[in-house]
């Protein structure tokens, strides 16, 4: 059989750890009375294991802002005190040294005064952080929907290139009303459309091909720090993009140029330009 949609998301939930008791152990039991969702989930855990080094990791802790800040201290003292000894000029070794040492000394430099400014503009360093983090993990999420609707029968949950079929399948199943033009003309065909589960929220994913390369734009809700520039995760090129609120993601593994130009003509068309 094909899995619908609305297993896609109870075996998403179930892998995230997501579900009430009741609902986990039904899950298990429709696991293992079916090979198929079994091969899926397996497929699944086996993905979010590669994925493991591309999201964010553990913050530094606390303790270690303190030993940063004493250690560039003594170094900013011994590096101030060699430049003031009586103006005498230095030759050889330690002197084709000194550039070196000056740079490290501006980096120190540099550091201390960030983490001063983080400690007296800590509200503002946090939001910024915690923004960047955000639109990180979104971008890994949104690659890991793609690479698991790669692995799956299909890229899709609806197949259609008509735009009047794609765009109106998606009411009721996200709040986020998608543009989904179809751009065979210039060589990349709308096929289908999916709904992703990004950051907890079901959002809509437009699918389209170019000879036999996948590309998946998911659409998601705007922050101050989602759109960001081209990138590259795990060999899979990304380009993301920000109109009237919403911030469209191209994702596959087709060439970075050919992408860009895509994601140029979706950037036209969405403008009215196109």
């Amino acid at each position: 059989m094909t899995i619908d949609n609305d297993t896609k998301l109870l075996i998403n939930a179930y892998h995230d750890g997501e579900l009430s008791p009741g609902e986990e152990l039904a899950m298990q039991r429709r696991i293992e009375d079916d090979p198929e969702l079994a091969t899926f989930v397996r497929d699944l855990k086996d993905l979010s294991s590669e994925l493991a080094d591309v999201l964010p990791g553990a913050p530094a802790p606390e303790r270690l802002r303190g030993a940063i800040l004493a250690s560039l201290s003594e170094e900013l003292a011994s590096g101030h005190s060699e430049t003031q000894e009586d103006g005498v000029e230095e030759v050889g070794p330690r002197a084709a040294n000194a550039p070196r040492a000056s740079e490290w000394r501006s980096i120190a430099a540099a550091l201390v005064i960030g983490l001063l400014a983080g400690g007296l503009g800590g509200s503002y360093a946090v939001h910024v952080a915690q923004d960047g983090k955000q639109s990180a993990t979104v971008e890994n999420e949104i690659l890991a929907a793609h690479l698991r609707a790669l692995i799956a029968p299909q890229p899709f949950d609806i197949a259609s290139s008509d735009n009047h079929v794609v765009k109106p399948w998606f009411n009721g199943k996200t709040t986020i009303a998608p543009t989904a033009p179809d751009f065979a003309a210039q060589g990349f065909p709308l096929v289908g459309g999916r709904v992703d589960v990004i950051a907890g929220k079901p959002v809509p994913a437009m699918i389209y091909k170019r000879r036999q390369h996948t590309i998946s734009v998911t659409v998601t809700v705007s922050t101050s720090r989602n759109a960001s520039a081209p990138d590259v995760i795990e060999g899979t090129n990304v380009r993301s993009w920000t109109d009237g609120g919403l911030t469209y993601w191209a994702v596959s593994d087709l060439n970075p140029g050919e992408l860009s130009a895509f994601a140029e003509l979706y950037r036209k068309r969405l403008s009215g330009a196109g």
